[in-house]
């Protein structure tokens, strides 16, 4: 039974290692995507806060757009096997190693929600910021600044779930052999994301960028470390 067991941890925690590698490649190429093929048709950040720009931008590349959020959805997809992978190492018993692995899944399904919102209003909007008449292109900019601002707020809630399981987790890890380096990132990226979510709604400070980008850099080293674990 215990032999078996130990089996069954080894295939979660190389699952999870795997997830999270692909989870972190999908991630980096979410932002390769966004600043680089869609900023080079036209996309800027000055845009993302302006929907009479947004709207006919993302008329004339509706696929493109959409595209954007799909990605971003798979790579939380991926994600969902990892907080169980990471849980193995920490400590699954633990009681707040348990709620840590339900936030960080609870974040990757939010997150998804998220997005699909972004994904599924964008098309109709942007139809509408160049059918509409203009007197009444005042609702459409209204209608998207809700459905911006509901998967706005979506993200960052999904981002602090993150941040829970990272920095849960960590503080169980930075006591572990091996671990300890993995453990400080999974602090710092933590503490970047607290930072982001109080400062984003409103506009103090544009970090979310940056955070995505150290998130997946996170991701891909907790991928490593999970394989390593299993050799």
């Amino acid at each position: 039974m215990v032999a078996s067991q130990s089996e069954e941890d080894a295939r979660v925690v190389r699952l999870g290692g795997r997830a999270a590698l692909a989870s972190g490649v999908v991630f980096l190429i979410t932002i390769a995507y966004t600043f680089g093929f869609l900023f080079a048709r036209g996309l800027s950040t000055d845009m993302l806060n302006e929907p009479s720009q947004l709207m006919p931008w993302v008329h004339a590349n509706t696929i493109a757009y959409v595209g954007l959020w799909w990605i971003f959805v798979v790579h939380l997809l991926l994600l969902l096997p990892v907080p169980a992978g990471l849980a193995v190492i920490a400590g699954a018993k633990r009681a707040s190693i348990r709620a840590a692995t339900s936030a960080g899944v609870a974040g990757a399904v939010v997150g998804m929600i998220a997005a699909m919102i972004n994904a599924s209003t964008a098309p109709a909007l942007g139809n509408a910021a160049v059918s509409t008449a203009p007197a009444l292109l005042p609702n459409v900019w209204l209608m998207s600044e809700l459905a911006g601002s509901l998967g706005l707020h979506l993200r960052l809630l999904s981002d602090l779930l993150l941040a829970i399981w990272l920095a849960t987790t960590a503080l169980v890890l930075i006591g572990t052999n091996g671990w300890r380096a993995l453990a400080v990132a999974q602090l710092a990226v933590a503490a970047l994301t607290v930072v982001v979510v109080v400062a984003k709604p409103f506009d103090w400070l544009d970090l979310e960028p940056s955070r995505g980008f150290f998130f997946a850099l996170v991701y891909l080293w907790i991928g490593v470390k999970l394989l390593r674990a299993t050799t």
